[in-house]
């Protein structure tokens, strides 16, 4: 079996959302697999030297056009949160918490987040509001989220894919 694919993403960017939702029956229908790598984009972004897009009036205007139409190309629901580009810190940690465990609750957990984030427009910067956002989810609690935001490991795994990722290119 070929390798799998390696899936960065960001859950405040408005383009991972889209491919979050699909990216795994994607891959399924190639005969791959996908590891999902939550990284942070700014900061990847700061690494190689190049300003985001959202900073740039123009681009973002574009974005917000561009997510749009994508949105409904996709057949998913849209909408802005009301702070762009959104606090995903937690969020981010909770992924690499629950991946270090297992792995398909980290991926269930990023696609409800996603979808609460640009489907449903939430503000996820809390530990209540991730919570909030994957009500019904077994495991997912705001004491989850705590934890994972003071889990070593899960910050150290967020270093870890952003140097991929620039070694990726």
């Amino acid at each position: 079996m070929a390798d799998p694919i390696r899936f960065y993403f960001d859950f405040n960017s408005t383009f991972s959302y889209i491919a979050i939702q699909s990216i795994d029956d994607l891959a399924a229908s190639l005969g791959r697999t996908v590891d999902w790598r939550a990284v942070s984009l700014a900061h990847l972004f700061k690494a190689q030297n190049i300003t985001p897009p959202p900073l740039i009036p123009a681009k973002l205007k574009y974005l917000a056009q561009d997510f749009a139409r994508s949105c409904e190309f996709a057949g998913l629901p849209c909408k802005m949160p009301p702070n762009f580009p959104p606090d995903v810190k937690l969020a981010r940690l909770t992924f690499w918490h629950l991946k270090a465990t297992d792995d398909a609750a980290a991926r269930a957990f990023a696609k409800k987040v996603s979808m609460a984030i640009f489907g449903q427009g939430q503000d996820l910067a809390s530990a209540a509001g991730v919570a909030s956002a994957c009500a019904g989810m077994p495991g997912i609690t705001a004491e989850t989220v705590a934890a994972a935001e003071s889990d070593f490991a899960a910050k150290r795994a967020v270093i870890q894919a952003l140097d991929d990722a620039v070694a990726d290119g």
